[in-house]
This record gives C-alpha cells, sequence and structure tokens, in this order.
C-alpha cells in the first residue's frame, strides 16, 4: 500500500493503547493494510481479523473508534471491488454497534455514539457509494449516521429520478 490518507490514518494511531477482543489490537494495523491493498476475495479475508477484534456481533470495542476514520479515508484509494465491500461493510458493523460490556465497565459506555460521530467526518464520501452496487450498504450506514434526514431524503429521491 502507498502512502495514503488510510495509511497516515494508521500510523498516527498508538494501537498497543487500544483495546480488543483478546486484548491484540496490535493486530488491527496489519489487517487494515491488508484489508485495503486486497485484490481478491480471497485477500479481503482480512477483513474478519477486524470483524472479530472490534466489533464483534454488533459489540463494540475500543479500537473501532480510530479504525473508523480510516475506514472513509481508504475509500479515497484505488481500491478493488472486494476490498470497497469490506471496507464499508466493516464500517457499517461499526456504526450500527454500540459499546460491548467490557468497554461499558471501562467507562466507555457511549462509544457507539463516538464511532458514528468520527462516521460523519468522512459522509461525503458514504455518499458517493450510493450510486455503486453497494448503495444498500451505503444507505444503511448513512441510516445510521446522518443527522440531517432532508439531505439524505433528497440524495436518495435524485437517485431514484424524483
Amino acid at each position: 500500500m502507498g502512502r495514503s490518507l488510510a495509511a497516515a490514518e494508521i500510523a498516527g494511531v498508538d494501537w498497543t493503547a487500544q483495546h480488543s477482543l483478546a486484548d491484540r489490537p496490535r493486530d488491527v494495523p496489519a489487517s487494515l493494510r491488508q484489508l485495503i491493498a486486497a485484490r481478491t476475495e480471497d485477500e479481503a479475508a482480512a477483513y474478519w481479523g477486524l470483524d472479530n477484534s472490534v466489533v464483534v456481533q454488533g459489540a463494540l470495542y475500543g479500537a473501532a473508534l480510530p479504525v473508523v476514520p480510516v475506514l472513509p479515508a481508504a475509500l479515497l484509494d484505488d481500491l478493488s471491488a472486494d476490498a470497497r465491500d469490506h471496507v464499508l461493510e466493516l464500517l457499517y458493523q461499526i456504526v450500527a454497534g454500540e459499546a460491548g460490556e467490557d468497554e461499558a465497565a471501562r467507562g466507555s459506555g457511549a462509544l457507539g455514539d463516538r464511532c458514528r460521530a468520527a462516521a460523519r467526518e468522512g459522509l461525503w464520501l458514504v455518499y458517493r457509494e450510493l450510486g455503486t452496487r453497494r448503495r444498500d450498504l451505503a444507505e444503511a450506514i448513512l441510516d445510521r449516521v446522518e443527522e440531517d434526514r432532508a439531505r439524505l431524503a433528497h440524495h436518495r429521491g435524485a437517485l431514484r429520478g424524483k
């Protein structure tokens, strides 16, 4: 992966200070790099190292928060279709999640809200996906993070020719 905004986001985080399932946050940056660089569905399987580390069945772990800005930044890169699918799926899983019991016990009960707020910073990159095969996934993300419901309705209508 060349120097990109996603790479800069990954490099700017002290991953050892983050909390993840099984306390293996050091694995998160490598999994992110592999996912972003994936050219095939098999290579994009790095997604599962993230889905089962920073978010597990809707339960968020602290490392999810610094992952969020990486994902929209990655959408600026020349991703393969498989990588783009998984980047958006991971973003959806995170913004649809809430703090897991471990995180709530650590005082991070608002982790879900914080992740959704972080995702809003890359909102237009998700809007751009409305015109692709990932439209349903982009809509699901926007349903979770877009606070301006009229804007969302306008863009949905514009895509449907209304």
